[in-house]
């Protein structure tokens, strides 16, 4: 190794150091600025002003704590300062991020450090703390600069080596980086998955060890005076995922069929964007105009029923669910080969038979999946069926679509929205848990059982 390589590899790291060493004397030692009680220095001489503390004067105290954020700075650059100096560039980021943090809060905290404690300026000269921290900020992005021309650790040419074959250091360093922080975000994922489920768990399993089970078979979901209906919710539940099945599943699968075998590609381009601004819509608005509009011009044109009922309610949970089934079966149905439909129209089937006979059997397991997705996805709407189903905090058991009710999610809304003053019976809150227990255990259920069907319907081609 020649003497500018040896130098271009420790440069940055020489840099790194340099920085966190001038950014903690910054902060610790050199004076910032000539206060009223003549204290000028660091850590050292007026820790409070500088951290926060209570021994200076009741007029500063606690207002002004950069050097916190300095010190902390400083420790985080300390593992990119390493990488820097054992010749990995993998720290050149970090560190210019941490150099540019410190230059830029010193700067615009300036004018409000002068505000805070009557000073006309802050010394700019070598020696004071200002200009240190602004100093120790352009060594650090200059040590990550530097360590853009540093040189590969793996060598191109010469004789094999164990170091050559093992691979640029940078290279592995910044793999095994990237696997370990998607590791840990799976791992984060798994957490707070399993947090739910022991906050759901534990709450639910206080309300089941404490609720008299004779108020949860009773005449309706009144929580707040200890009535816990549940087969008022579930089967509501039930009639709105029904009816929005029964909405959902025709138009999204005819979508879904024609944009994949009838439509042109240039009509496709356009058609599936504007069905998947479906799924983009809020739901508040869907409630509304199930509420305002699908109620009036559908449900109680035809029949006597109040403007909030749980059919006004499905109708709208299967405006919500049409662009999931469409774009899911959509999909299914564009990945059957190609040469199944010219095989088809080789022995003379005609476009439907085709289409019914091979491409939808083939894939059914894609399909199925878009079926059960949707009813996940009906069974935990909320919105639209906290407007539009006709309940607002309670409801009497009915089993009549045409009538107002709860559903599960909407139960939860409308009871975790209670005031203090409305709280009610000592098991309200915990029902909340047992209710969502109840739901996430069905969901879960519904997932089981189409990852069954999707394995034993799956076709592999």
């Amino acid at each position: 190794m020649t003497v500018p390589t040896a130098v271009a590899r420790i440069l940055p790291g020489i840099l790194a150091t340099a920085a966190i060493v001038t950014l903690t004397i910054s902060v610790v030692l050199l004076p910032w600025a000539a206060l009223p009680n003549g204290a000028s220095g660091g850590l050292t001489s007026n820790l409070p002003w500088l951290f926060g503390g209570a021994d200076f004067a009741e007029n500063t105290r606690g207002r002004f704590s950069n050097g916190y954020l300095f010190l902390a700075l400083a420790a985080l650059m300390v593992v990119p300062a390493a990488l820097l100096l054992r010749g990995r560039r993998l720290g050149r980021g970090w560190i210019m991020v941490f150099g540019a943090i410190a230059i830029i809060f010193a700067l615009l905290t300036r004018s409000r450090f002068l505000d805070q404690f009557a000073i006309s300026e802050l010394p700019l000269s070598a020696g004071s703390g200002f200009a240190g921290v602004i100093i120790a900020g352009a060594l650090a992005c200059a040590a990550g600069l530097a360590a853009g021309w540093m040189p590969r650790s793996a060598s191109t040419g010469g004789p094999v080596t164990l170091e050559a074959l093992a691979g640029d250091k940078d290279r592995l360093g910044r793999e095994r980086s990237i696997s370990g922080v998607l590791a840990f975000a799976a791992m984060c994922s798994v957490f707070i998955a399993a947090a739910i489920v022991f906050v759901l768990v534990r709450e639910a399993w206080v309300f089941a060890s404490q609720v008299e089970w004779t108020r949860v078979w009773d005449i309706g979901w009144f929580p707040r005076r200890g009535f816990y209906d549940l087969p008022t919710l579930v089967f509501s539940t039930l009639v709105v995922t029904g009816i929005a099945m029964i909405v959902a599943v025709p138009l999204g699968l005819g979508v879904a069929i024609y944009l994949s075998e009838y439509a042109s590609p240039r009509l496709r381009a356009v058609a599936k964007p504007v069905v998947e601004i479906l799924a983009g819509i809020p739901t508040v608005v869907l409630g509304f105009f199930a509420l305002l509009w699908l109620s009036p011009q559908f449900v109680q044109r035809f029949s006597e029923a109040n403007q909030g009922n749980l059919t006004a309610a499905g109708l709208g949970v299967g405006i919500v669910i049409i662009p999931l089934i469409a774009s899911v079966a959509e999909d299914a149905l564009a990945s059957v080969p190609r040469a199944l439909r010219e095989a088809a129209a080789g022995l003379g089937s005609r476009k439907a038979t085709t289409t019914l006979q091979v491409v939808l059997p083939a894939a059914s397991s894609g399909i199925v999946a878009a079926m059960i997705i949707a009813v996940s996805r009906a069974f935990g709407e909320t919105m639209v069926v906290f407007m539009a189903g006709g309940a607002a905090d309670t409801a009497v058991r009915t089993f009549n679509p045409l009538d107002g009710s709860l559903t599960m999610t909407a139960a939860m809304a409308s009871l975790a929205g209670g005031t203090d003053s409305v709280v009610g019976e000592a098991l309200t809150q915990q029902s909340l848990y047992f209710v969502g227990l109840l739901l996430f255990v069905i969901t879960l259920g519904l997932n089981v059982i189409a990852n069954r069907i999707v394995q034993r319907t799956r076709e592999k081609y």
